[in-house]
């Protein structure tokens, strides 16, 4: 890792999400996934799509916004559901110039250690079919792909309990 990811990774912020956040997270979002949500789901954004994600954001999980320098540069979304031993990711979000520097296996490490500090043994995901990117780094980040279901790939990595 370069010495720049370093700093990058050492100036790395998490905060929980406030409502001021949303519009920001919703432009991410659809930046970073419209081409392949819609795709993959033959969907249209503004119809389909965006609604399903606002009555989502407003109803379910933890959110927290990831910061670099104390500018909002993504944010990751969960929920942890203890009765499955899980932590669920909803959402990992990064800005497009700030992808592939570390900043989200920050967070799956993150993940990881609540899911450890809550006694829970899995952290878990659903990739879309057609995300190579996404499949790519869960791959990296050591996830074992477990099945397909209507909605994407469910990804899982055992917390290593300590």
């Amino acid at each position: 890792m370069s010495v720049i990811w370093n700093r990058l990774l050492a100036k790395m912020e998490t905060r929980d999400a406030h409502p001021e956040d949303f519009e920001f997270i919703l432009k991410l979002t659809r930046h970073n996934m419209e081409r392949i949500v819609t795709e993959e789901w033959n969907a249209n954004w503004e119809k389909d799509v965006e609604p399903n994600v606002v009555n989502a954001w407003k109803a379910q999980g933890e959110k927290k916004i990831i910061e670099v320098d104390n500018r909002r540069v993504g944010y990751f979304w969960f929920e942890q559901h203890p009765e499955k031993k899980e932590i669920f990711i909803n959402s990992i979000q990064i800005v497009e110039q700030f992808q592939r520097k570390g900043l989200g296996t920050e967070v799956i490490n993150w993940l990881l250690k609540e899911a450890r500090n809550h006694n829970l043994e899995f952290v878990r995901g659903v990739v879309q079919k057609n995300n190579a990117h996404a499949k790519e780094f869960f791959e990296r980040n050591k996830f074992k792909f477990i099945e397909e279901t209507e909605s994407g790939i469910l990804v899982e990595r055992r917390v290593d309990i300590k």
